[in-house]
C-alpha cells in the first residue's frame, strides 16, 4: 500500500497529503488507519498511553509536511513523530467529519496542519469530536495520570490551549 500512496500521493509534494486534497478512496483508506493508530494508543475512558508509531502511510504524511515546512529532511525523536501522527489522525478525522456532516471548518495549510490548536477549536465547534477529546482524556474534564510519555505531553499541549482559550 506505501508504493501504491507514493505514486498516486505523495508523488504530487506536501500538498496532496492535505485532508482536503484526498480523493475519496484515500481519505477512507487514511481514516482506517488513522482509526486503528488512534484506537491502539488512546484507550477511551481508561486514560491510559502507549507509544505506536503509526502506519508508515501516516508515517510518511508528516514526514512529507514537516520536509516541506522545514526545507530539510526533518530530524525528530519517535516521541515527536508519535505527537505528530496523532494530530494527522485527527486532523484526517476531522476531514471525514466535515465531508460527511457539511461542517463548515476552514481547510488546513501546510502551515496548521499539525497544529493542537486547530484540534481544539474544531472539538470545541463540533460536539461529537469534543465529546471524543473528553473521552480520550485529553480535556480539561478529564483525569490523567501524572505521567512524561509523548501522549501526556501532547495531552498537556491542547489543554493549555483549551484553558487560554
Amino acid at each position: 500500500m506505501l508504493s501504491r500512496f507514493s505514486n498516486e500521493v505523495l508523488s504530487h509534494g506536501a500538498d496532496a497529503v492535505l485532508p482536503q486534497n484526498l480523493n475519496d478512496y484515500w481519505i477512507e483508506t487514511l481514516q482506517t488507519l488513522c482509526d486503528d493508530f488512534l484506537d491502539r494508543n488512546f484507550a477511551i475512558d481508561q486514560c491510559t498511553e502507549t507509544l505506536e508509531m503509526g502506519d508508515p502511510v501516516l508515517v510518511s504524511c508528516v514526514h512529507e509536511v514537516l520536509h516541506a515546512k522545514q526545507k530539510a529532511v526533518p530530524d525528530i525523536s519517535a516521541e515527536e513523530m508519535a505527537e505528530k501522527v496523532t494530530i494527522y489522525a485527527l486532523s484526517i478525522t476531522m476531514e471525514t467529519i466535515r465531508r460527511e456532516s457539511g461542517i463548515k471548518m476552514p481547510t488546513p495549510t501546510l502551515q496548521n496542519l499539525l497544529s493542537i490548536d486547530r484540534i481544539v477549536q474544531f472539538g470545541k465547534i463540533n460536539p461529537d469530536f469534543g465529546q471524543f477529546l473528553k473521552r480520550a482524556c485529553i480535556t480539561p474534564e478529564s483525569k490523567t495520570p501524572a505521567g512524561e510519555g509523548w501522549l501526556q505531553r501532547l495531552k498537556n499541549k491542547i489543554l493549555s490551549r483549551i484553558t487560554e482559550s
